[in-house]
């Protein structure tokens, strides 16, 4: 009966809410107070700089340690602010589980249902995210590599004259050698074509007008000569579409606008003193 009751959505729901009231009463109580002071020593901060270099194999850079002392001081406000209301109680692995914990609550607060009206707004807010690639339909004459190593100049000439007076229609199979994806690609996004022929193959593509063949364009694989016969431009799919998607990064973005919020208002409430390593301080009184 007890078990069945602890897993009430209401009596969760109950639950956090008395969670958020002790919170948000205990900042109200400490905001009145002086702020605690959060003390970035010297030592702390040459072992931030450590930590990078024994990862990266190189020392961080200014704005690198920069931001490797904000995350300790990110982790050293929700600890404290955690670990006053309370959230520290039987986690093994406590100054991390209890960030987590606050970050947890920061999403709860943001989690109400978006409305249609939310979606659309974010969805034409944010094209570049949700937009459609293009998609190309090309045929190609393929000239191998390995197969053409020593003759590949003159053979790419020969094959470029006879498709410069070349449409379409043309059946080019004698000129090329077969290549392994096919010699006429459908409805391919530029992305697709980079993870095959590379980036400055796609790249190349992009450029090129429709109707008449064209080359020739290099790969890893040899040469080709396209033939760009359709180009469909992305475009914005409606909401309905892509809803799935849409709610998804919506509800990310406010989650991470929710917990910057509630970090901003804990981190206000402490002194931050950031101590200059031992090292640079001595460099900096010489000068």
């Amino acid at each position: 009966m007890i078990a069945r009751l602890l897993r009430e959505p209401l009596l969760q729901f109950l639950a956090l809410g008395a969670m958020l009231f002790a919170l948000h009463s205990l900042a109200g109580k400490r905001s009145a107070e002086a702020p605690e002071k959060i003390v970035v020593s010297a030592s702390r901060v040459a072992n931030l700089g450590d930590g990078f270099a024994r990862t990266w194999r190189r020392l961080p850079n200014e704005q690198e340690l920069q931001g490797l002392i904000e995350d300790y001081i990110r982790d050293e406000v929700f600890y404290r602010e955690g670990r006053a209301a309370g959230l520290d109680r039987d986690d093994v692995i406590v100054r991390r589980r209890v960030r987590q914990k606050m970050e947890f609550l920061a999403e709860d607060m943001s989690a109400p249902e978006p409305s249609d009206e939310q979606l659309a707004a974010y969805l034409a807010s944010n094209p570049e995210r949700f937009r459609a690639e293009d998609q190309i339909t090309f045929r190609q004459v393929f000239l191998s590599a390995t197969r053409r190593a020593n003759t590949m100049e003159s053979d790419s000439k020969q094959v470029g004259s006879v498709l410069a007076r070349a449409d379409g229609a043309l059946d080019v199979t004698a000129l090329g050698d077969p290549f392994l994806l096919g010699e006429e690609f459908r409805g391919v996004s530029p992305s697709k074509l980079t993870s095959i022929f590379g980036e400055d193959f796609s790249k190349r593509i992009a450029a090129m007008e429709t109707g008449r063949w064209q080359g020739p364009v290099s790969s890893g694989f040899g040469q080709h000569f396209v033939f760009i016969s359709e180009w469909v431009s992305g475009n914005l799919p409606p909401l309905d579409a892509v809803r799935p998607v849409v709610h998804r990064e919506w509800a990310n973005a406010r989650r991470l606008d929710a917990e910057q919020k509630l970090y901003a208002s804990l981190r206000n409430r402490y002194e931050i003193v950031v101590e200059e390593p031992r090292a640079k301080a001595a460099e900096a009184a010489s000068r």
